[in-house]
């Protein structure tokens, strides 16, 4: 079994956020649309578009639901982040 001797390890991690305002921007679809859509208050979207807010299993599935976009990535996108912060903390 061959073992890869060169893996791409990035020393950065966008916000979930990011992705989520740039998604949102691509849809036309405004933070508070979104929110209202999704049964948050605007203020809870924002922040975590501004990287504050962490994005729960339960929110990421909400986010599917309304987006069309895996659970999953949206929690991936959340672990990649918080990780790189805790690398970087240390």
């Amino acid at each position: 079994m061959l073992t890869p001797t060169n893996q791409y390890e990035p020393d950065y991690a966008v916000p979930p956020g990011w992705v989520l305002r740039d998604y949102l921007e691509t849809w036309g679809i405004s933070q508070a649309e979104f929110a209202r859509r999704c049964g948050y208050p605007p203020k809870f979207i924002s922040e975590i578009v501004a990287g504050v807010a962490p994005i729960s299993p339960e929110t990421a599935i909400q986010f599917e639901q309304v987006l069309g976009l895996s659970a999953t990535i949206w929690l991936g996108i959340e672990r990649n982040f918080r990780l790189q912060q805790a690398k970087a903390a240390e």
